[in-house]
């Protein structure tokens, strides 16, 4: 299993950062998208990564929010037949309660409706991919069986990368989490520079993830933010480390 960082809020040399994540993955010779950015940059990155997305076969949207949405209109562009695979609430208006609006373009939506298959998971994209709803209405998470263990991505994990990847283990009993990758939403309203919750509430997160649920690879970025990625390396260390568009993770089928 192969996953290229398409879009994240860095990015190396040469490459477009931009509030958002985008993941190409290749798995046992399928290859998918998750998310597509914000404002269509991702095509630019990808092309400059090597990654040929008219191939991809099957596309998935981790939540309805526009910086993993909205890019999709460029995707579309250069790729005419892949579905993108999401829950039916990401345009669901009730869902929307902040200030700013901050959801699905509806545009984009409309003008390729047909293109999104939505409905409720469990879902497989694959044999040994699944996409799998948790108890945010819009929100589902990526996951790869590999001979590793579980590989899961979530883009933002807004129901709590804890509670998520718990829910995973007694879905998958016996089977180890190798990986998981996406933004942990902890910063705070003013940006990555902030933080929401207490130092103390991170620390725990990292001792949860470290001992409790014994993933071996943490990769985080985007909307963690930068003072509760520096509190969960002092306590992850190694295990952990920072996304980036233009990185590359490899894991054994």
């Amino acid at each position: 299993m192969k996953i290229t960082v398409l879009m994240e809020n860095s990015a190396q040399d040469g490459l477009i950062p931009e509030h958002g994540l985008s993941f190409y993955v290749e798995y046992r010779g399928g290859r998918y998208l998750l998310d597509a950015g914000e404002c269509g940059a991702v095509v630019y990155n990808a092309a400059k990564l090597g990654v040929d997305l008219s191939k991809v076969g099957k596309a998935a949207l981790s939540h309805g929010h526009y910086d993993h949405a909205d890019g999709f209109n460029a995707f579309f562009a250069v790729n005419p037949s892949a579905s993108v695979y999401a829950r039916p609430r990401i345009t669901d208006p009730e869902i929307w309660a902040e200030k700013e609006y901050i959801g699905v373009n509806m545009g984009m939506f409309c003008r390729h409706e047909k293109r999104f298959d939505l409905a409720e998971g469990p879902r497989d994209l694959a044999e040994g991919l699944h996409l799998i709803p948790d108890r945010v209405k819009h929100e589902q998470s990526l996951v790869a069986e590999t001979s590793e263990g579980l590989v899961v991505l979530n883009s933002c994990c807004h129901a709590g990368v804890v509670k998520i990847l718990t829910q995973l283990s007694e879905q998958f009993p016996g089977t180890p989490i190798r990986a998981v990758l996406g933004g942990f939403h902890l910063m705070g309203k003013e940006g990555v520079t902030t933080l929401c919750p207490t130092p103390e509430k991170v620390r725990s997160i990292a001792a949860a993830l470290r001992d409790d649920l014994k993933v071996q690879d943490i990769y985080t970025g985007h909307c963690t933010g930068d003072p509760a990625y520096a509190l969960l390396e002092e306590e992850l260390g190694d295990r952990l480390h920072h996304l980036t568009a233009g990185a590359v993770y490899e894991f054994a089928d």
